[in-house]
């Protein structure tokens, strides 16, 4: 939703973009336009209207700011491309709720091995669920299908990340964890010794020291 400044911002950019293409609009018409779309993110009109300034001349219509508002849902094509992923359970997919619904609809065709079939199927479906999201003005939101194969996953969430579909936050949990060296040396340890790896920094290096004191086998302790 947009706040009142963002709102007065809007009416400028809407006046100013209609006399760069050659029209003139009145503050009263931006007003009304402003309420119609209220309900994106301010970055997303921004982008909109510099869109309609480079290809638009003599005439801005609320029709053609929407045409031009990037609500992140893809293309029919483009999300059966996404869910023909997930018929395969070891994928993990990153899709939209209207993919996710769509697909479910499709789905028993897929098993039943009748691809042909179950694309219209899902176009069709696709086609209405994004036409109604649209009408209430909602961008696409991204959710994660969870695969069987637990070592393909970061690639997937983290260009999905990448593309800002989804943010780290919702991710990390679902990310291999990174090898890390340990803090001590093993092999020293085996021997009763504490004593800190090469690639330990400052800080561990003098905890690791206090444990070994308490330990007794600190660096006095050891040489005697």
């Amino acid at each position: 939703m947009l706040t009142e400044r963002d709102e007065e911002e809007l009416v400028k950019l809407l006046v100013a973009t209609a006399e760069v293409i050659g029209d003139q609009l009145r503050s009263t018409a931006a007003l009304f336009m402003v309420s119609d779309l209220a309900a994106y993110p301010m970055p997303l009109l921004e982008r909109a209207l510099a869109s309609c300034r480079r290809e638009l001349k003599g005439k801005l219509s609320l029709a053609a700011i929407l045409e031009r508002i990037d609500d992140g849902h893809p293309s029919p094509n483009e999300a059966w491309a996404v869910a023909m992923r997930a018929a395969d359970e070891r994928s993990t997919v990153v899709w939209t709720e209207q993919t996710r619904d769509a697909w479910s609809k499709a789905l028993p065709l897929v098993e039943a091995g009748d691809i042909i079939a179950a694309r219209p199927a899902f176009l069709e479906v696709y086609t209405r669920l994004v036409k109604d999201a649209r009408a209430y003005q909602k961008t696409a939101t991204h959710q994660i299908s969870l695969g069987a194969d637990a070592s393909a996953r970061d690639g997937v969430l983290q260009q999905a990340v990448a593309a800002g579909q989804l943010v780290h936050e919702q991710v990390a949990e679902f990310l291999a964890l990174p090898s890390t060296t340990p803090a001590f040396n093993p092999v020293a340890l085996l021997a009763g010794r504490v004593e800190a790896s090469p690639e330990a920094d400052a800080r561990t290096r003098a905890r690791l020291a206090e444990l070994a004191e308490l330990l007794g086998c600190g660096p006095k302790e050891q040489a005697a």
